[in-house]
Formats: structure tokens, sequence, C-alpha cells
């Protein structure tokens, strides 16, 4: 190849890496928990106090209209239509989804304690132009804490053994053909932000190799 031919060719292009959904290599985007990260930080502390709030009220309005004795029999219809009722319940629950694991009770609070800091990880690792993929942790976020605070401080003094258990008081069902689990509003913060962080997982292509890394295959 002639020293023309070789200036002509020039240094082959870049390749861009395609970025991840929780690290960008551009530099403005350094790890941090910057201000261009409230879409993470803004609707925390709402969707906490309405998992805290409307926990103690649906449980403190089965309770009154029981004449202030707490049963689990407990539960008031808010509407019923052919395919689908919806009613207050007070469940407790000291499991996982569906009550599973309700035997490593102990062990499920250190997993959601460390679920928190896993989360504030990437929240730190996530660049802040990554919109949806820090409103999708802030959601796991709360239904983390808001779950996380039951299993600290919830007692039923009737029933000690429910002692830390999460309260459940959204029930879907259609008996005899269908009974949803109950549920509560920082189970529904953690389902609606791990569905949405998987399509984003889905959606976002897998890295391109970097320049250098290029290179050294050729040469080898």
């Amino acid at each position: 190849m002639t020293g023309t031919e070789a200036e002509g060719q020039g240094p082959q292009d870049p390749v861009e890496p395609a970025s991840n959904i929780f690290v960008d290599s551009a530099p403005h985007e350094d790890a941090s928990f910057s201000p261009g990260k409230l879409i993470f930080w803004v609707p925390l502390v709402p969707l906490i106090v309405l998992d805290l709030w409307s926990k103690t009220a649906a449980f403190a309005y089965l309770l009154e209209n029981n004449g202030g004795i707490f049963s689990f029999a407990s539960q008031e219809r808010v509407f019923a239509t052919d395919w689908v009722d919806f009613d207050l319940v007070n469940y407790l629950n000291r499991g996982t989804i569906w009550g599973l694991g309700e035997e490593y009770h102990s062990y499920l609070k250190v997993l959601r304690f460390a679920a928190i800091g896993f989360i504030l990880y990437f929240v730190y690792r996530t660049p802040a132009s990554r919109k949806m993929t820090l409103l999708s942790l802030s959601l796991i976020m709360a239904g983390a804490i808001g779950n996380l605070y039951d299993n600290m401080f919830t007692d039923i003094p009737q029933f000690p053994q429910f002692e830390g258990a999460v309260r459940d008081f959204i029930h879907f069902h259609n008996v005899p053909h269908w009974n949803f689990p109950a549920f509560n509003v920082a189970d529904s913060c953690i389902t609606v932000g791990a569905i949405a962080l998987f399509l984003i997982l889905w959606r976002t292509p897998a890295p391109l190799p970097r320049p250098e890394e290029s290179l050294s295959k050729e040469e080898s």
C-alpha cells in the first residue's frame, strides 16, 4: 500500500459505545446524586406518605366498623360488577408476594434493607438523562421503604405472631372464578417500577465495543 493510499484511507472512525441504562460514558454525566436527578427524589416522599397513610386509613376504618376489634374477617365492599369485586380488607403478610416465604421473615427484612442500598447505588450511577430509569427506581424505592416500615413497626396486640407484617388492604376478586392476592400501594409501586425497568432493559441495545477494544482485536 502506497503512502497516498494510506493517507486516503485515514484512521478508522471511532465506534461510539451504546450507553446502558445505569452507566453513561459521557464526561458531563458522572456518577452523583446531582440535582438533575430530581425525577427520582421528587416522587419518593409523596409515594411513601400515600402508602403509609392509605394503610393506616383502611385499617382504622375497618377497625371502627368492627367495634374496635381487629378481625381478619372485617371487610368493606367498595364496588361489585359481573366480572370483578373490590373490597377493603385488613390482611397481614409476613412474607413476600402471595405470602410466600413467611418463615424467612427476618431474612426478608435484611434483604429489603440491602435492596434499598442497591437502588441508591444504581441511582448514583445512573446518568441524569435517563429519566425513565430514575423514575422506575423511585417507584421501586418508595415501595421498598413503605413495606420495610411495616416490617419494623407493625404491631397487632391480639396477634403477636404477625409482628412486623406488611399491611395489605386492596383486594380484587371474583370468587369462585378468580381471587387475586390482597396488596397495597407499596406493592403497586414496586410492580409498576419493576415492569418499567424490565422494558427499559429489554429495549436498550447491548453496548458496542470501545474503539481501543476494536483495535486490539484487529491487531491480534
